[in-house]
C-alpha cells in the first residue's frame, strides 16, 4: 500500500481558508466575486499629514518665537489694537509662555476686565505663535471727575489720553482701575513739581448720577453751616434757607460747594432779572462746637437786567405767532420766571400739535456792560405723530362703547399728546362715569410710522362686601 504524502497547508504562507476558497471557486455551477485583499500597513507607518499636524501641535512653551497674530474674544468696549497696547504685545515680538503670562497679568491689573484667560498655538509650517485672549469686560464705567488737582483739567485729560490706550473720558469703577489712574496722575503731578498722593473713589453727583472722582488723598471736612454776605436784593437768611439742606453734610471743597450754589441759589437771582450775580469768594472756618466747617460765601449781585431782544428759531411754526403766545418781557426786566413759563407754553403747544419729541433750548446772550440780555429760543420740533387707535381695558362692552363716544380724537389726525390725561381728568371731574376708580393713560409711539396708540386703563371701584373673617375665640 502506497502512502499518500500530505501537503503542508501552511507552507509558503498559504492559509487553510484561502485554499478552501480557491477550491470552491473551481466547482461547476458556482461563481463568486473575489474582493481584493487590502494591503496591511505596518503599525509604524503614518500619513504624512498626520505627522505634520502632530509636529505642529507639539512645541516647547518655553521656546521664544515671533508673535504672528493676537486675537481677542469677548471684547465689546476695547478694541484688539488697544488690548495689544495694554498687554504690551506687538506682532513680530518674540514671545513664549512666560511673556504671555506677564501680558495676561497686565490686562488683569488694568481693572478693565472681570476675567481674562489666554491660549497660544504654533501653526503648521510657520515659525511663530498665535495668541488668543478671552476677556469679559467690566460694565462699571463712570465719567472721570478731577478735583483740587493743581493742574489745568485739559492738561490732565490730555496726559491720560496719551498714557492710557483705553482712555475715553470714563474710568472703570473697580479697585485696580481706580488705583491705575491714581498712579498715572501721581506721576503727572510729580513731573510738574507736585508730589501728591491721589485717591480715586466713586462719587454721587447732584441728581444721583455717579462719577469716578480723583483728588488729593487728604481728609475732607464736611459742611456744618453756610452763610452769605453782601446780598441786599435777596436777604442773606433767604439765600441760606434755599441751600442749607443740600449743602449741610457734604464734603467741603470750593468746586463742589460752588456747583451746589450755582445750581440752587443762582436761579433765585435769574428769576428776578439779576443775571450777573456772582459768588466771589468762599471761606471755610472749622467749628469748635461740632466737627465740620462753616462756609461764608460773598455775593456780588450786580444790576437788574432788561431784555433787549427775543427770537424764536422754528421750522414748523410762525415766529410771530409763537412770540405772541409766550409774551417774553422785551423792553422790561428780564424776569426768568416769565421766560421759563413761555418755554413751557411752547412745549405744550408742540405736544398738542403732534410734535411729541420736540426739544426747546434757551440761549441767552448777556451784555454785562449795558445790563441787557438777548434771548434766543431754538426749537427742534422733530416728526409729527398722528393718532392711530384707542384701546380700552377694564370695562364691560356696554360701558366701553359709552366711553368711546366721549373720545373726540379721530384716527389720522395730529396726535394731541396732552389729550389722554385731560380726557381721564374730565371723566372724574364731571363724574361722567359712576364708580370710576384708578385710571391711567398709556401712549405707545411708533417711531418708524410716526403713529400713536392710546390705551386707557379704567378700573371701577370694587363695591363688593369685604370678605368676612371668622372670629376665632381663645381656648
Amino acid at each position: 500500500m502506497k502512502s499518500i504524502s500530505r501537503v503542508p497547508l501552511l507552507r509558503h504562507g498559504v492559509c487553510c481558508a484561502a485554499l478552501l476558497f480557491a477550491l470552491s471557486a473551481c466547482l461547476p455551477g458556482q461563481t463568486k466575486t473575489r474582493r481584493p485583499a487590502s494591503a496591511k500597513q505596518p503599525a509604524s507607518a503614518k500619513p504624512a499629514a498626520a505627522a505634520k499636524s502632530a509636529a505642529a501641535t507639539k512645541f516647547d512653551p518655553a521656546s521664544g518665537l515671533p508673535l504672528l497674530a493676537l486675537r481677542v474674544e469677548g471684547a465689546k468696549r476695547i478694541s484688539t489694537e488697544k488690548v495689544s497696547r495694554l498687554a504690551g504685545l506687538t506682532n513680530g515680538k518674540t514671545v513664549n509662555q512666560e511673556i504671555l503670562a506677564a501680558a495676561h497679568q497686565r490686562l488683569l491689573d488694568t481693572g478693565l476686565y472681570e476675567s481674562v484667560s489666554y491660549r497660544f498655538e504654533r501653526p503648521a509650517n510657520q515659525n511663530g505663535y498665535i495668541a488668543t485672549f478671552e476677556v469679559i469686560e467690566t460694565e462699571l464705567y463712570y465719567p472721570i471727575r478731577l478735583e483740587d488737582l493743581p493742574l489745568a483739567l485739559e492738561d490732565v485729560h490730555a496726559y491720560l489720553r496719551s498714557h492710557d490706550p483705553a482712555y475715553d473720558g470714563n474710568a472703570a469703577a473697580t479697585e485696580p482701575g481706580m488705583k491705575r489712574y491714581a498712579k498715572l496722575l501721581e506721576g503727572l503731578l510729580k513731573e510738574h513739581g507736585h508730589p501728591i498722593a491721589v485717591r480715586g473713589q466713586v462719587w454721587a453727583e447732584a441728581g444721583g448720577d455717579l462719577s469716578v472722582m480723583f483728588r488729593p488723598d487728604t481728609n475732607i471736612p464736611s459742611i456744618s453751616d453756610i452763610r452769605f454776605e453782601g446780598s441786599e436784593v435777596i436777604e442773606p437768611l433767604e439765600l441760606r434757607r434755599i441751600v442749607i439742606q443740600t449743602a449741610t453734610g457734604i464734603l467741603y471743597t470750593e468746586d463742589r460747594l460752588r456747583q451746589v450754589v450755582n445750581n440752587e441759589v443762582l436761579p433765585a437771582y435769574w428769576a428776578i432779572g439779576y443775571l450777573a450775580a456772582k459768588f466771589t469768594t468762599m471761606t471755610a472756618v472749622p467749628m469748635e462746637e461740632e466737627k465740620g466747617v462753616r462756609v461764608t460765601v460773598k455775593v456780588e449781585e450786580g444790576e437788574e437786567f432788561t431784555m433787549r431782544e427775543a427770537r424764536i428759531l422754528t421750522r414748523e411754526y410762525s415766529e410771530e405767532e409763537l412770540l405772541e403766545l409766550v409774551k417774553f418781557p422785551v423792553g422790561e426786566t428780564a424776569l426768568w420766571t416769565r421766560v421759563a413759563s413761555g418755554v413751557k407754553d411752547i412745549q405744550a403747544k408742540c405736544k398738542r400739535d403732534g410734535f411729541i419729541n420736540a426739544k426747546v433750548t434757551i440761549e441767552p446772550r448777556i451784555d454785562e456792560a449795558n445790563a441787557q440780555v438777548d434771548l434766543t429760543i431754538v426749537m427742534d420740533e422733530g416728526p409729527r405723530f398722528v393718532f392711530r387707535e384707542l384701546k380700552i381695558e377694564g370695562l364691560d362692552l356696554v360701558t366701553e362703547a359709552e366711553v368711546r363716544k366721549l373720545w373726540s380724537m379721530q384716527p389720522g389726525k395730529p396726535f394731541n399728546g396732552l389729550y389722554p390725561d385731560f380726557f381721564l381728568q374730565q371723566l372724574k371731574e364731571r363724574q361722567l362715569m359712576d364708580g370710576l376708580g384708578d385710571t391711567r393713560a398709556k401712549v405707545d409711539l411708533d417711531e418708524q410710522k410716526h403713529e400713536a396708540v392710546v390705551t386707557l386703563q379704567l378700573k371701577p371701584i370694587d363695591r363688593s362686601a369685604p370678605r368676612r373673617v371668622p372670629l376665632v375665640r381663645p381656648q
